[in-house]
């Protein structure tokens, strides 16, 4: 049902007066209710709830050699649902125009041409009657990537009634409606040999998908990285995503690859202590090699390029680990607990196979770069410009990027998924090529040469070792008049296909508890990160700091909660759902390294996601280091004061 009124306040009245049959069912909100052999089916297509069971790796070969390590480390650890909580609710304004019959929607999402294809297909419409709009994004995080079914009732309502029709989600609706993240089991058995070599891995994973399924990325990326940065001879993974009562899951920010990484760090850790080894030792004698790549994993993916072990040292450096002990002695002299963390960690971003961009330069010299990617908060209006700067040597004041409009750009796979720079860097070294060649005759005929006279160098058109040259600006001047075309100098490419890349670092935590409260203080955070070229190290940096919140918040605090019993979201507001802060985190220690990747022509890996990888296991073994005088190895997140203070008293009580 919808109400549509004139006044947000007679829209709500309205909807007093909506009266609604429902049949109360027992709701099914976690994964031990949908796994349990009693409980209801949520759906005809899922039997026992269970919507998709993938196997993956040499599961007989893996039991056998876990069989025969000489240490077997299991353990169990839940990762908690998360609220996605953008800074601005979902909004959207529709229209429909009969002169045309389009549909026109402006919305705020991470690319503009799958809404317009998914609700031109919920519509029963023809793509070109359907025109998205998208300006300035107040937050995406995976969340805004697939569209919610407002949209297509804005649309419907638009063409219904005649007139233009807005919506702005409240933010009580955002926490109930919008997709959510997360909220997985996953069961990992880590076997070692005598010398802390790793033997053999076997996870098993549980994930609560919701309600109905909108999008398999989350269990995709894990299935992908069980093994994350090491050498492991055998691998298997058995996966079970279950339906419950609850909000659907999309990617939240790295989906899938924290919660793979949290597992098998903490299985490291803990056995490093069974064996006596030091958590930096056992890391590096199992770490991937340089001289090993390419690295064929046990789950199929082949790494390119990476100095996996450089990076832990540099990490190591940096955090001035050697000396740690000292300063965990000076802490216990104050009655305090420390503890360290040391994390590697790989990416692997996929994400949509296809990319689109145009650019077209004035007479006036001025450019517009026309994307598919859709920016909210990467920085592309400033990184693309640059890029397209150094490839035609144009002023980066005279370049713009336009905003998202399917109007503009017939096609484009949108921003998730750490690909944006990656695949649009490809498009515009593609499209500069274009425009150089395109450019060449006018250049010709403005320095009074043969074609063939001319080359290209550092954004110019030289001839005679340079005593004599122009500019694409200069040529653009004149392109159309010249050509007799008329359309501006411009070029256009469509990219088909993922460009592979595999960023990878290192990252760690020193932590502080105060034993009497349980009330933590991070110390230091550093990151060593690999994300291929940085065409903006501050943008960069700035995506890592986020990334790094992102993680570290789900691990301390962040926890969508229902009720077992009624299925009511118990965690409705931001005075129940606890967001991080920036009182919680100290300045960040970030440096970044480059082994080169020759995926692309700029060499770009990833870097939006690098801070929020690790940081589950970089916040979980800092703080499960600390606690280890208590023989505390494991309780589950988010890693709150009480749960800590718990943690702690239960361990002295026992």
């Amino acid at each position: 049902a919808v109400v549509l009124a004139t006044t947000s306040m007679e829209a709500e009245n309205g909807a007093e007066l909506v009266l609604l049959e429902i049949e109360s069912l027992d709701p099914i909100v976690d994964l031990d209710t949908a796994s349990n052999i009693n409980s209801p089916i949520i759906s005809d297509f899922a039997p026992k709830n269970i919507v998709v069971h993938h196997l993956r790796g040499e599961h007989n070969k893996t039991d056998d050699a876990l069989v025969n390590s000489h240490l077997v480390v299991n353990g169990k650890f839940k990762i908690p649902r998360l609220i996605s909580g953008q800074m601005e609710p979902r909004s959207g304004i529709a229209e429909f125009d009969p002169l045309s019959q389009q549909f026109i929607i402006t919305a705020g999402n991470q690319g503009v041409h799958r809404y317009r294809d998914m609700i031109a297909s919920s519509l029963k419409e023809d793509l070109d009657k359907v025109r998205v709009i998208c300006p300035d994004v107040g937050g995406g995080f995976g969340s805004r990537g697939h569209v919610g079914p407002e949209y297509v009732v804005l649309a419907w309502a638009a063409k219904k009634l005649g007139r233009i029709i807005k919506w702005t989600s409240s933010r009580s609706e955002a926490f109930l409606s919008d997709w959510q993240g997360r909220d997985m089991e996953l069961t990992g058995s880590l076997g070692f040999s005598k010398t802390g070599k790793i033997t053999a891995y076997k996870l098993l994973a549980r994930i609560n998908i919701g309600a109905y399924t909108i999008c398999y990325a989350p269990p995709s990326n894990l299935s992908r990285l069980v093994t994350t940065a090491y050498d492991i001879p055998f691998a298997s993974l058995d996966m079970q995503v279950f339906l419950t009562n609850t909000v659907p899951v999309l990617p939240f920010r790295a989906a899938g690859r924290p919660e793979t990484h949290l597992v098998l760090e903490r299985l490291i850790d803990i056995a490093g202590k069974k064996l006596g080894i030091d958590q930096k030792e056992i890391r590096l004698k199992n770490l991937i090699n340089k001289g090993q790549m390419p690295f064929s994993t046990p789950m199929g993916l082949t790494y390119d390029v990476g100095d996996y072990p450089k990076a832990l040292k540099t990490l190591s450096d940096m955090m001035e680990y050697e000396s740690f002990e000292q300063r965990r002695l000076n802490s216990k002299n104050e009655g305090k607990l420390r503890g360290i963390s040391l994390v590697p960690f790989v990416e692997s971003p996929v994400g949509a196979p296809i990319e689109m961009g145009r650019v077209e330069i004035l007479a006036d010299g001025k450019s517009t770069i026309f994307a598919g990617t859709q920016n909210h908060g990467q920085g592309h209006e400033t990184t693309y410009p640059q890029v397209l700067s150094h490839l035609l040597g144009i002023p980066y004041e005279d370049i713009s990027l336009a905003p998202g409009d399917t109007q503009l750009l017939k096609n484009g796979g949108g921003t998730h998924s750490d690909r944006s720079m990656r695949m649009m860097g490809k498009v515009l070294c593609e499209i500069s090529d274009q425009i150089i060649q395109k450019a060449l005759p006018v250049a010709a005929h403005l320095l009074q040469v043969k074609e063939e006279k001319i080359k290209f160098f550092e954004g110019k058109f030289l001839i005679d070792g340079g005593e004599q040259q122009t500019n694409i600006q200069d040529v653009a001047r004149v392109y159309q008049k010249f050509m007799n075309d008329d359309k501006p100098l411009m070029g256009e490419y469509f990219q088909k296909g993922r460009i592979k890349a595999f960023p990878y670092g290192s990252s760690s935590a020193e932590i502080e508890i105060d034993p009497e409260t349980g009330n933590l203080i991070i110390c230091r955070y550093g990151i060593v990160d690999d994300c291929g070229q940085a065409i903006n190290p501050m943008i960069v940096h700035g995506q890592t700091h986020g990334g790094i919140v992102q993680g570290a918040g789900q691990a301390l605090g962040e926890c969508a909660f229902y009720d077992t019993k009624s299925g009511q979201l118990l965690t409705g507001s931001f005075m129940d759902y606890m967001m991080p802060r920036a009182d919680q985190f100290p300045i960040f220690d970030i440096e970044t390294i480059e082994e080169r990747s020759e995926t692309n022509p700029l060499h770009i890996k990833a870097g939006g996601e690098a801070g929020t990888v690790p940081a589950l296991a970089v916040i979980a073994n800092a703080i499960m280091d600390a606690l280890s005088p208590f023989g505390i190895e494991h309780f589950d997140m988010p890693y709150t004061a009480d749960k800590i203070w718990h943690a702690i008293n239960d361990k002295s009580q026992n």
